[in-house]
């Protein structure tokens, strides 16, 4: 079977949309335009009509077919490629559909197989939504969605993306675009009157042009920030299928159709970072074996505590969620380790600064009332968030789960199927080990990243272990002969 016929337009409108602007542009500007500018408008068209080309030889050249074993795909024209996947491989046939797609009417498939290697599954760009369907229908065996749901946005959700920390960088980038797309046509932004009065009135009104710069900047990132939520998340809804597959349906502009195999699923994440967390607000991903690195992992988007801890224990089936026990607390030079890490940098800062005015002889009168103040306010911050990394600190079991916790900026719950751990790393810097602390990583099956127990005292981080999966780490340890401790053992060999 050939993609939709629809396709070779898809690819075109990649190339008008981006064009048109820049038509308007060059039109406005062409008094202004010179060979530096001409060329790079050249290149630009040059490259939309590569990118065109591109499409339409992938039109001509894909093929797919479903058979009753195999799904197969074949493409390329110099470099062709053919691709097969076992049909009892599949585990997710996700689509995802952006503006374009769907004014033509069209979707992207990806047929993944629960494995790293993105190479092991592949992706269908340009497959009418019926086609789409029944194609998802065919490789997974499911017919329509029961009435599962386990969460759905609710508008008062919304406001928790006003807290998102991109807020600032969504801000500032307008202004950063419109310096490049000036510089791209070789104008002076002195040269732009209303640039040279704002410049004029700054220096006459420095704090007043600030505050209304940094209101600015934040009314334009929070406004980002609640779009970007809306067209992400608007009628988002997370459902257990019949066939006990998690499936996160969300979108507004772009749709995606995400699903998750319950047997891939290892365990739930909850992340806090600290504006979110301020507001009582958190968010829940999966953790789960055989992901690639692009594919998403979100099963709720920022939404209330309460929300994300009642989620989580419908994710994992359980009457209590594991993210909300009490922990066990780590030892004292834990917290030794992070003041030290949190008073560091304004000392060094402090130090460079009196590097640079014992080198330029001379410290500026500003320097001596606001110096003193920085130090200190930089040293209380560290201090509250060194206390606050502490007391996030905590590890423990509930049931068959492994639950850990850590972080502040970012504060991370993770919650780890005991069954899933098949290793565990055991790593100790030198100032770890003349804290008698260390740190351990459990590692699962197919998964590249390690879910951490951070800086716990080494009896207490090599029992609790052996405590969670019993016998794993006994063949790497010795019990200590001599002043033996409590858990009765040493560190390892």
């Amino acid at each position: 079977m050939r993609l939709d016929p629809r396709m070779p337009w898809l690819s075109l409108g990649w190339v008008a949309g981006p064009l048109a602007p820049l038509a308007i542009t060059a039109l406005v500007a062409r008094d202004r335009l010179n060979l530096q500018t001409a060329i790079t408008l050249g290149s630009i068209l040059v490259a939309f009509a590569v990118i065109s080309v591109i499409g339409l030889l992938r039109y001509a050249t894909t093929r797919y077919r479903v058979t009753g074993e195999r799904v197969e795909l074949r493409s390329g024209l110099l470099f062709r490629r053919h691709r097969s996947v076992p049909r009892d491989r599949v585990r997710s046939v996700d689509l995802t559909a952006n503006p374009l797609h769907r004014i033509f009417g069209l979707t992207t498939v990806k047929v993944g197989t629960g494995q790293n290697d993105a190479e092991k599954g592949f992706a269908l760009d340009g497959v009418s939504r019926a086609d789409a369907l029944r194609l998802r229908q065919s490789l997974l065996g499911r017919a329509a969605p029961a009435d599962s749901a386990i969460a759905e946005l609710r508008p008062a959700w919304i406001g928790y993306a006003l807290l998102s920390s991109w807020s600032l960088p969504l801000g500032l980038a307008p202004f950063g675009l419109f310096f490049r797309v000036l510089d791209m046509f070789g104008i002076n932004p002195a040269e732009v009157g209303f640039l040279g009065d704002l410049w004029a009135v700054t220096m006459t009104h420095p704090i007043a042009v600030a505050a209304v710069s940094a209101g600015v900047v934040l009314v334009i990132g929070l406004s980002c920030t609640l779009l970007l939520y809306i067209e992400s998340w608007w009628r988002f809804r997370l459902t257990r299928e019949p066939d006990r597959t998690l499936l996160v349906r969300r979108g507004l502009l772009t749709t995606r159709s995400l699903s998750l195999e319950e047997r891939r699923l290892r365990g739930v994440e909850v992340a806090e970072p600290l504006p979110l967390r301020w507001g009582g607000g958190a968010r829940l991903n999966a953790v789960a074996t055989g992901l690639a690195e692009d594919d998403s992992t979100a099963l709720l988007p920022p939404s209330p505590r309460a929300e994300v801890h009642r989620s989580a224990a419908a994710v994992l089936a359980e009457a209590v969620s594991p993210t909300l026990m009490t922990l066990r607390p780590h030892p004292r030079a834990a917290l030794r380790r992070r003041i030290v890490h949190a008073l560091w940098p304004p000392l060094v800062l402090v130090a460079l600064f009196a590097g640079l005015a014992a080198w330029l002889s001379r410290i500026p009168d500003l320097l001596w009332p606001v110096g003193p103040v920085l130090l200190l306010t930089g040293l209380s911050a560290g201090l509250l968030l060194a206390r606050d990394a502490y007391r996030n600190l905590g590890h423990g079991l509930h049931g068959g789960y492994l639950v850990t916790r850590y972080g502040t900026a970012r504060r991370r719950t993770v919650v780890l199927r005991r069954s899933a751990i098949i290793g565990w790393t055991v790593s100790r810097s030198p100032f770890q080990r003349r804290a008698g602390l260390l740190t351990l990583a459990a590692t699962t099956a197919a998964g590249k990243k390690a879910y951490k127990v951070r800086d716990v005292s080494v009896p207490q981080g090599l029992a609790f272990a052996e405590e969670s999966v019993p016998g794993l780490l006994a063949p790497f340890v010795h019990r200590s002969h001599g002043g033996q401790d409590r858990a009765g053992w040493s560190s390892p060999r």
